[in-house]
């Protein structure tokens, strides 16, 4: 049922991406993050993503992956938000066909799982609009009324 979901889910991500071209190769930066509840002690989930990010390295999909923990917000103090930024849509819909085509990477997925170290508490995709805003911005201020 995971993987049905996964396939579904690169497949409408590849139509969005050559639907719609303002997220394709020049689009926005979008930004993967994970929210997670470490179960026991939090570095020995930190040392599966770095394992994972090993994996992410040989298969040179791209993006920057940092780890941060939550450490002033009331109910969700340490929790763990993992996130990928890619450059832009296209650019994660490549990397997310590159990852599930390894196999190395479903097994320590599958592994991870499996492991109890963690409970995913949100995964979300974020599409960067600052560079909308900026523009916005930089456009007012050279034009003054």
């Amino acid at each position: 049922m995971k993987m049905l979901l996964r396939r579904v889910g690169l497949s409408l991500i590849s139509v969005v991406v050559f639907a719609w071209p303002s997220l394709g190769a020049d689009g926005p930066k979008v930004l993967h993050v994970l929210a997670v509840k470490a179960k026991g002690d939090p570095a020995a989930y930190v040392q599966r993503v770095q394992q994972l990010e090993t994996i992410r390295q040989r298969l040179a999909t791209g993006g920057t992956l940092r780890v941060w923990r939550a450490t002033v917000s009331g109910a969700d103090v340490g929790t763990l938000y993992v996130g990928i930024e890619y450059a832009n849509l296209e650019a994660y819909a490549q990397a997310n066909t590159k990852l599930q085509a390894d196999g190395e990477w479903t097994k320590a997925m599958r592994d991870l799982d499996a492991s109890g170290l963690r409970e995913v508490l949100s995964n979300s995709l974020l599409v960067e609009i600052t560079p909308e805003i900026s523009a916005r911005e930089a456009s007012a201020t050279s034009n003054p009324q």
